[in-house]
């Protein structure tokens, strides 16, 4: 007998993601309090940059960071509840949304300074959500929940799931398509978009995600982290160590062997799970498990292992946000924030 079951369980404890329950809403709100990184606590689940210098972080508790001096120090923005966040967009200085628990969505019209919920119309977990411009974004989580705004969020449209979604065959007897939890949205442009979930869903839109079609996946097991470059390319990863690529806009995807240390263990059977990916230029970063750090430098056609110190091995890194030049900052548990630069990473947190 399957193990749908299993295998659902799997996927949604290991993400990371296990969303904390907290208090509900409250109002509009905000307080300004500086901290520097050796001093954060709360686990952090994703990152968006406009900058270099500036960024925000989301985690634990409702709690929002911003920087404006390269993640060194971090200013304290709350919007108002003790739900966690766990994605963050920002298409532009003064724009920025987050998500979460709940079907949650704050936006901020000031660089964070001050928050407003938006109303999203479900209840459900919100596990990412991007915005492509000010105007045009996605947000995707539990139960198939696709959410789309033109007119940024200001109202969100509920989108249904494609009739066809492609679920292994002992799954989908037990599995409804609408019952599958999407993880992670990748525009390439306004047009063209992907969302990973699932028992190894892949799903494109070519008219800005107001209608889906479900692609080919070479696996059966969860994908949290998607990435496209253009329409072409694109990189999805997952449970069991997953990285696949395609070259074709999604017709056709192939996995992608991870090159590591000669002296290396992995013990047999052992995998680690990778939740993010992120492609510019020639640099890319993917992070995960166990401090599961994977570079590129001639444009995610191959893939190595970094060594990382015994310090971060008992940490999970969740999200990875590089900027053109190829720098970037990677967050996770406990308060981590690594700063990346083609095939190099600084520790802005030191834990003894």
């Amino acid at each position: 007998m399957i193990q749908g079951g299993k295998v659902r369980t799997i996927g949604r404890v290991s993400a990371v993601l296990a969303l904390l329950a907290g208090s509900s809403f409250g109002p509009r709100w905000t307080h300004a309090e500086t901290v520097p990184a050796q001093k954060l606590r709360q686990n952090l689940f994703y990152s968006c940059f406009v900058s270099a210098e500036e960024g925000w972080v989301v985690g634990d508790l409702g709690m929002i960071f911003h920087t404006t001096d390269g993640a060194k120090t971090w200013e304290i923005q709350r919007a108002g509840t003790k739900r966690p966040f766990v994605a963050v967009t920002c298409p532009e200085r003064n724009r920025v949304w987050v998500a979460g628990q709940a079907g949650q969505i704050a936006h901020s019209r000031d660089q964070g300074r001050t928050w407003t919920f938006q109303e999203s119309g479900t209840d459900r977990q919100l596990l990412d959500i991007v915005f492509v411009d000010s105007r045009r974004g996605l947000a995707v989580g539990d139960y198939g929940i696709i959410l789309r705004t033109d007119n940024g969020g200001e109202t969100w449209t509920r989108i249904p799931m494609p009739t066809e979604v492609k679920l292994p065959p002992d799954i989908a007897e037990v599995v409804q398509p609408g019952d599958v939890l999407l993880y992670k949205v990748a525009f390439a442009n306004p047009e063209e978009v992907w969302i990973v979930g699932e028992f190894g869903v892949i799903l494109h839109s070519s008219d800005g995600g107001l209608t889906w079609e479900s692609q080919e996946s070479p696996v059966e097991t969860t994908l949290f982290g998607v990435h496209f470059t253009d329409p072409l390319n694109g990189w999805a990863t997952g449970i069991e160590s997953t990285l696949i690529r395609t070259e074709d806009g999604g017709q056709t995807w192939r996995r992608v062997r991870i090159e590591t240390p000669p002296d290396f263990f992995i013990p047999p059977g052992f995998s680690l799970s990778i939740y993010d990916v992120d492609v510019r230029g020639r640099v890319g970063w993917a992070v995960g498990d166990s401090g599961f750090l994977v570079n590129s430098t001639d444009g995610g056609k191959s893939w190595k292992m970094v060594r990382v110190p015994t310090i971060l091995r008992s940490s999970w890194l969740r999200d990875v946000n590089l900027l053109p030049t190829g720098q970037g900052y990677i967050v996770g548990a406990r308060g981590t924030v690594l700063s990346v630069d083609t095939d190099r990473f600084t520790m802005l947190k030191q834990r003894k």
